[in-house]
């Protein structure tokens, strides 16, 4: 699918994942409708090739206005509602209405941006793909690796609702992010966590040795563009996964940024039940064996680079 000129819509515009990938595709030559609640200052979307507009995605009308002549729609909104009214109000019937609208406005291509939260860790198993079973609603879970308990279930929730339009046709494509690291105010895992280190209330477990699986923000733009260079891509969801870092080791580095900061705390082993591990290694292999992706941007590099914001003044 070439990029230039393409008529691409953005939701979640004004967000971390949304904004940055809105940014690249019009530095890539699209033409980008970044729907965002408030019309304002987002410097990831100053460019002359985008446009924003105020909306709620969730509303009908709003949505059948976003889609009408658009190519490309890519969807990145999402809520972490700790309420799951609101959270199946807008990640389930907000994606499906969207997506019925895209697939009525003939729209080419939909990204779907999903979240390894989706899966059901607590089934035991040691490494999960794009074929492990996701969370159902109704289901137990004692933890989430998300912040709210219920986004992973209603993003689960809401990939079915989008395989009930790809079913009528839609051409789409999931991406399930893994930890996703690179610079923005709303970024959970380069700003909020650090945040969190630099202040003492980010607690070890045991050793420190569960799993973080990440990727970063240009990573996600570079796949998103591999799937709609190859057709092959439409039907299928993708783990994008760069690597896995413990939490001792990650926890670690972001300390280090912080000179005075308190030690981190540590939950002791033996209070540490293996039933409490809330994510699991996850397998990126699909990402790179169909599409030929590879990461343009490395965990190293992630943490410099998150490491110098924060020397900058970070959140200050």
């Amino acid at each position: 699918m070439r990029l230039d000129d393409l008529p691409v819509l953005v939701t979640g515009g004004s967000g971390f994942v949304g904004s940055h990938l809105a940014s690249a595709f019009a530095a890539a030559g699209a033409s980008v409708r970044a729907l965002v609640r408030r019309v304002g200052d987002h410097p990831e979307l100053d460019s002359p090739r985008i446009t924003q507009v105020a909306g709620d995605f969730v509303d009908p009308a709003t949505v059948r206005h976003a889609v009408a002549g658009q190519a490309l729609v890519i969807h990145a909104a999402a809520t972490a509602s700790p309420d799951l009214a609101d959270s199946m109000r807008v990640n389930v019937a907000g994606t499906a209405g969207l997506a019925a609208a895209a697939r009525a406005a003939g729209c080419r291509r939909f990204i779907h941006i999903s979240t390894l939260s989706v899966y059901d860790f607590q089934t035991g198993a040691t490494l999960f793909d794009e074929d492990s079973p996701l969370r159902v609603l109704g289901g137990h879970y004692a933890h989430s690796p998300a912040a709210s308990p219920c986004y992973g279930t209603t993003k689960a929730e809401a990939e079915r609702a989008l395989g009930a339009e790809m079913a009528r046709g839609l051409p789409a494509t999931i991406f399930r992010l893994a930890a996703v690291f690179g610079l923005h105010p709303s970024s959970s895992w380069i700003t909020k966590v650090p945040a969190k280190v630099r202040d003492g209330q980010l607690a070890l477990r045991g050793e420190g040795l569960d799993v973080l699986p990440w990727t970063h923000i240009d990573n996600i733009a570079h796949a998103v563009a591999l799937a709609l260079e190859q057709p092959e891509s439409i039907g299928r969801a993708y783990n994008v996964v760069d690597g896995h870092v413990t939490w001792r080791d990650y926890a670690g580095d972001m300390h280090s940024w912080f000179p005075g900061a308190p030690p981190l705390p540590v939950i002791p082993a033996a209070q540490v039940k293996p039933t409490d591990i809330f994510i699991r290694p996850c397998a990126g292999r699909r990402l790179r064996d169909e599409l030929g992706y590879a990461p343009l941007r490395s965990y190293a590099e992630a943490m410099a680079e998150a490491a110098a914001w924060w020397q900058r003044g970070g959140l200050a």
